[in-house]
C-alpha cells in the first residue's frame, strides 16, 4: 500500500519540489528586511533609553506587526518540512550516505528546527507578547520581549550565515 502511494503521488515530484524551493524563500527572507531595518533598530533605541514611552510603544508596536508577519515564515516553514519528507520518500534517498541531501537534513535537524521552535513559542505561543499585552500582563510581557530580543540577537548570526549556505549547497550540490 505504501509503496502504490508513492507511486502515485511520485509524478508530482517537481511539483513538491517548487514549493519546497518557493516555501524555502518565504521562510528564508519573509522577516529579513523587517527585522533589519525596523524592528532590530526599534528594540535597540528602546534598550538605550527603558524609560522613553515613546520608544518603548514604537518598539511594542514594531514587534506586534513583526510576530504577526513571522506567521507567514512560520507557515512556510512548516510547508517546508513537510515538502523536504514527502522528497525524501518518493525519492528514497538514502540518508546513511553523505551527500547535499544528508548535510541539508542534518542542519535542519540540529539547527534550524531547534532555532524554529523556539521562535514560534516566542512569537505565538508561551511568548506571544499580544496576549501579554493584552492580559495586562506588563512583567511577563516585558520578560517575553527580553527573551525574544536576546534570540534575535543570537541567531541573527547563525541565519545569515546557514540560510545562504543551505541556498548554494542546495543549488550546487558540492558533494
Amino acid at each position: 500500500m505504501i509503496d502504490e502511494i508513492r507511486l502515485a503521488i511520485g509524478p508530482g515530484y517537481l511539483y513538491i519540489k517548487a514549493l519546497h524551493v518557493l516555501s524555502a524563500a518565504i521562510w528564508s527572507f519573509s522577516t529579513t528586511v523587517a527585522f533589519s531595518f525596523y524592528l532590530k533598530p526599534a528594540l535597540r533605541a528602546a534598550s538605550r533609553h527603558p524609560d522613553d514611552p515613546a520608544l518603548r510603544a514604537r518598539r511594542d508596536e514594531f514587534m506586534r506587526r513583526f510576530d504577526k508577519g513571522a506567521s507567514l515564515e512560520h507557515i512556510a516553514f512548516v510547508i517546508l518540512v513537510i515538502t523536504a519528507a514527502l522528497m525524501l520518500w518518493i525519492g528514497r534517498v538514502d540518508l546513511m550516505r553523505w551527500s547535499f541531501i544528508s548535510a541539508m537534513l542534518w542542519l535542519g535537524i540540529l539547527v534550524i528546527l531547534p532555532m524554529e521552535a523556539f521562535d514560534i513559542y516566542l512569537s505565538h505561543l508561551g511568548g506571544n507578547k499580544k496576549r501579554l499585552h493584552l492580559a495586562g500582563d506588563r512583567e511577563r510581557y516585558e520578560r517575553a520581549m527580553d527573551w525574544h530580543w536576546k534570540f534575535l540577537r543570537v541567531t541573527e548570526p547563525l541565519v545569515i550565515v546557514l540560510v545562504p549556505a543551505m541556498f548554494v549547497i542546495a543549488i550546487a550540490k558540492p558533494f
